[in-house]
């Protein structure tokens, strides 16, 4: 007659329990596979897309707020030209002035126009002219929308300050004429390019503060709760000691039985 030993604990009951709470814990996520909750997989995938979209959102935003710094620091330069041609022209217009004394201010004059368009033409962002025309609008992807930024023509054609001379009074007048028109073009410019960064900034500060929240929803779904899973471990361990001590003890029972019989 055979003699079976009788377990009432599984040698394998609480193993599988124990291998996800340490997993848990050392990887600090609550779901490491779909199994171990489905929905909350799902919505965590769900959280991490719009996560990362508004991440690279952010970063395309942060590029287009440097290349609107970049387009407005090269505009500030021609305004600076602008100005000194303004005031070479109203110089110019002096009745007291000789026609020698014009022609070297008008000499300064020439030099600002070609640093007009040496800036214009230099001007550019990864390789991307800025303000000579070439480019016209650029497009940004933020996130789920899209944006558009302008950008204007500031060579002396853009400006309508090409051919101007100031070598005698007549011309130096139409000259601060069309500088004056300038000067203003280019502030309206400048203006844009304000209040595009306050648009991009806005919506960098929107976007963080949004994604904040989605870090929360996710953590809250996906992290491991510490306390739990630690006290979760020390149950299931205590558990799995006891179910050792009893096998054990059902094969040390066996082992009597055993010798009981060959004695």
């Amino acid at each position: 007659m055979p003699i079976n030993g009788y377990s009432s604990i599984s040698t394998n009951m609480y193993t599988p329990s124990v291998s996800q709470t340490s997993q848990s814990l050392a990887s600090g996520l609550r779901i490491n596979q779909s199994a171990d909750d489905a929905a909350g997989s799902a919505v965590v995938s769900v959280l991490t897309t719009q996560i990362n979209t508004q991440d690279m959102g952010v970063q395309n935003a942060n590029s287009g707020i440097s290349l609107l710094q970049t387009a407005d620091g090269a505009s500030s330069s021609i305004n600076s030209y602008l100005q000194r041609m303004n005031e070479l022209a109203i110089q110019a217009s002096n009745g007291t002035l000789s026609d020698s004394q014009r022609n070297n201010l008008n000499q300064e004059f020439q030099q600002n126009l070609q640093g007009i368009n040496q800036i214009a033409e230099s001007t550019s962002f990864n390789q991307q002219n800025l303000l000579n025309g070439d480019t016209s609008s650029i497009n940004l992807a933020l996130g789920d929308s899209n944006t558009t930024l302008s950008l204007p023509t500031l060579t002396t054609d853009g400006l309508a300050v090409s051919g101007l001379d100031i070598s005698n009074p007549a011309n130096a007048a139409n000259a601060l004429q069309n500088l004056g028109s300038a000067i203003e073009q280019l502030g309206v410019q400048r203006a844009e390019f304000g209040a595009q960064q306050s648009g991009l900034s806005s919506y960098i500060d929107n976007t963080q503060g949004q994604n904040i929240n989605n870090f929360a929803a996710r953590s809250q779904i996906n992290d491991t709760n510490y306390a739990q899973a630690l006290t979760e471990q020390v149950r299931q361990n205590v558990l799995q000691d006891s179910n050792i001590a009893m096998q054990a003890q059902s094969n040390q029972s066996r082992a009597s039985v055993l010798q009981l019989l060959n004695s």
